[in-house]
């Protein structure tokens, strides 16, 4: 089974090292897209289901809108092996309001995992919540 759709254009030529991309490994890529596509506004930029028995993964790509550089969160099921357990990993992102992140994660299968606070004397606003499958998140607002 091998089928690669994208929604980019050819991956760029780099010059030097660049951090391009996270994954994730999840136990259904299809409801951890969602969580990070009605939280965060990802899009799909790519999906991959290739390889055979132990090796069969499914995967979505996926980005913010209209960001091409922006490194991109992989979504990634080994269909026939189970998953790791979240805390392998803790994803960070910079947004607009941090309590409108927590309310959408809840809403959306996620929890909070620790309550919004300032910390001022590093000109941020944070907070941590969990996805639908109890990966960590920390959520940075610049204050």
């Amino acid at each position: 089974m091998t089928a690669v759709s994208w929604k980019l254009h050819k991956m760029e030529k780099v010059d030097c090292s660049q951090f391009g991309f996270t994954k994730i490994i999840v136990a259904d890529v299809e409801r951890a897209f969602a969580f990070y596509r009605d939280v965060f506004g990802l899009e799909e930029v790519a999906r991959v289901q290739m390889g055979e028995g132990h090796e069969q993964i499914d995967e979505i790509i996926a980005k913010p809108p209209n960001m091409p550089h922006i490194p991109s969160v992989v979504l990634k099921c080994y269909v026939n092996r189970t998953p790791p357990a979240p805390g392998e990993l803790l994803l960070g992102f910079k947004v607009p309001d941090v309590d409108q992140i927590l309310e959408r994660a809840v809403a959306h299968g996620g929890a909070v995992a620790k309550e919004a606070v300032d910390r001022p004397e590093y000109g941020v606003r944070v907070a941590f919540l969990t996805d639908v499958e109890g990966h960590m998140i920390e959520i940075v607002q610049p204050i």
